[in-house]
């Protein structure tokens, strides 16, 4: 045949081919440049392709240079009942609405045609020339579309396999089905997915992620559906996968939802999560993008997702099961603490509040902020290696005793050191007593020298104990609790600590106070402490700052050293408040107490 063509399309046809190995596997490029030598030859534009997509059952325009959309089109759907057909797809001429003729080729394998060659038709002299480009031209495609295919399979096999690495990398279920939501939306061609999980007490499915939108899955966390309500109901009831191309057709679609979060649902897939024959939950994919409505092989794709990640997400539960467990253990713990001075009840748990509260104002990662959660319950834990006859002793402490007293940190880090899964959160128990300005202990650590732990719960400590009653005295108010934060700021606490506190607690913590009759100002609810207050109590505490300085501000600085908070030096004469100051602890005691000592 070769002989037959002039030399110019000779040389055509050449470049072509040579342009065309050029290309590599981008078959897009072949087709820019099989299109460019179709003009060359022709002398006009026209040239199409449609292409077969079996997981769809649908024909697609996979290129069109000069021809009609609307004749294409109508070949598409020509194909595709020839495909569903099973009938012979043979090469052939039609004519669309206008009149205009047109050459269709097949492409791919007798056996297995996978779309149409499409070429406008051309002058009887050029028939030789026309047959030489149909033949490069349908060699090139095949070959390329069969490539093509093989890319989007190894691209859907990435993706499993990293649906399988993330599965594998963390055992913190959030970050578990974010990983898992990040790898469905992408590989879907999707807006959205979610997750729900079926609650085993009230047997209803609550959303537990949502990827996109963060206001969105903010509401719809909210939402809870009745086994058998909505898509995903029915798919957890039936224990079985869904397609729905069009959610306004499907009268089990549950409306709610968007009304809620004012997302716009237009198609979905559901697939039930089972473990073994039991569902856990539903994985659910939203709003197809692009031309190609979900299908079969989507479907698969995503229950082979999902078994992928069940077992992870089983795993991830009974984590986050056996860590609840922890906490609850933790949280008994600390309240025996707390119980050996029955004046401090609540206090761990109220400074665990605080602490994390200011962690997540500073935007640090979940897991620092469990590790404060669990530093906050536990900073005092220490105190179970000191006698209940110091702890509880109603009158001063000698030098001796409090040095013994400032020993509980360490004692605490001691506690905690042999258990691995309590390691990281040593550093907030050792150095919550640690000052910004190094005047703290054990280790007398400066500013940003103090772990960041440390630093938080200093500041939700020292709130705690000017807000909350004691024996002596009633709970300061947030006012000047909050003042004394603010003038030591810099001194005693880390400014960031405390400007961080501040946002948290308008943001929040305000929660866990009331307001004070006829003032601007809260104190913390009523704990139900007995205050034995009397008029030479109050006296004696008046204008005592935290941290506690003495009556001539101390100008030797190092007389700080051992002053806890607060001091109490009203009932000492002018000559007294000389001395070093007394190492009395919080809460301090009274002069009448001196007796008892």
């Amino acid at each position: 045949m070769a002989e037959t063509l002039t030399a110019s399309h000779q040389q055509l046809l050449y470049e072509a081919q040579k342009q065309i190995l050029s290309c590599g596997k981008n078959t897009d490029s072949i087709l820019r440049v099989l299109s460019c030598t179709s003009r060359d030859l022709f002398g006009r534009p026209g040239l199409g392709v449609i292409f077969y997509d079996p997981s769809a059952q649908l024909t697609r325009i996979r290129y069109n240079d000069g021809l009609s959309d609307k004749s294409l089109g109508c070949q598409c759907v020509a194909f595709t009942r020839d495909k569903l057909g099973h009938g012979k797809i043979d090469a052939q001429t039609v004519a669309d609405e206008d009149g205009e003729t047109y050459h269709l080729t097949p492409l791919g394998s007798d056996d297995d045609v996978l779309g149409m060659l499409i070429m406008p038709e051309y002058e009887a002299k050029l028939s030789v020339s026309a047959e030489a480009f149909r033949d490069l031209a349908a060699t090139s495609i095949n070959t390329f579309l069969e490539i093509e295919l093989v890319q989007l399979r190894m691209e859907e096999m990435g993706a499993l396999l990293e649906v399988g690495r993330v599965v594998s990398s963390t055992l913190d279920l959030r970050e578990l089905l974010t990983k898992i939501m990040s790898t469905a939306t992408k590989v879907m061609r999707c807006e959205t997915s979610t997750v729900y999980l079926i609650d085993e007490q009230t047997h209803e499915l609550y959303f537990h992620i949502v990827s996109g939108d963060p206001n969105v899955g903010a509401k719809l966390q909210e939402i809870r559906l009745p086994m058998g309500t909505g898509l995903a109901g029915w798919c957890a009831q039936n224990n079985k996968p869904i397609i729905v191309p069009d959610t306004e057709k499907d009268p089990r679609f549950f409306k709610g939802a968007d009304k809620k979060s004012g997302f716009v649902t237009r198609s979905m897939i559901c697939v039930p999560m089972r473990l073994k024959d039991k569902v856990i939950g539903v994985l659910q994919v939203l709003n197809r993008t692009g031309t190609i409505p979900f299908n079969d092989h989507d479907l698969e794709m995503l229950e082979n997702m999902a078994n992928q990640a069940v077992s992870s997400i089983e795993n991830a539960r009974l984590y986050e099961n056996i860590q609840k467990v922890y906490l609850s253990t933790i949280e008994v713990l600390a309240t025996a603490i707390d119980a050996k001075d029955p004046y401090t009840q609540g206090h761990s748990r109220r400074v665990t509040q605080y602490s994390v509260a200011i962690a997540e104002e500073m935007n640090l990662p979940a897991k620092e902020i469990e590790d404060i959660r669990y530093a906050g319950l536990l900073h005092d834990v220490g105190k179970i290696g000191i006698k209940d006859s110091i702890i509880r002793k109603p009158g001063r402490l000698t030098d001796e005793e409090y040095a013994i007293i400032k020993k509980h940190p360490a004692i605490g880090a001691k506690i905690l050191r042999p258990v691995d899964f309590l390691a990281d959160k040593i550093p907030g128990v050792l150095h919550h007593h640690e000052y910004y300005d190094g005047r703290g202990y054990p280790d007398h650590l400066v500013g940003e020298d103090i772990p960041l732990a440390g630093r938080i719960i200093c500041v939700a400590d020292a709130f705690d104990a000017m807000t909350t009653n004691r024996p002596y005295r009633k709970g300061l108010t947030v006012k000047t609790a909050i003042g004394e934060l603010k003038k030591f700021s810099g001194k005693q606490f880390d400014p960031i600590c405390v400007e961080a506190f501040l946002k948290a607690f308008d943001r929040k913590l305000f929660q866990y106070f009331e307001k004070v009759e006829e003032t601007d100002d809260m104190v913390l609810i009523d704990d139900g402490t007995e205050i034995k207050e009397t008029a030479e109590t109050v006296h004696e505490l008046e204008g005592q700052p935290y941290p506690p300085m003495a009556a001539h501000e101390l100008k030797d600085e190092k007389k700080l050293e051992s002053q806890p908070y607060p001091p109490v030096m009203a009932h000492k004469t002018p000559d007294q408040l000389s001395e070093k100051p007394s190492s009395q602890p919080y809460p301090p005691v009274s002069g009448d107490d001196k007796d008892k000592s």
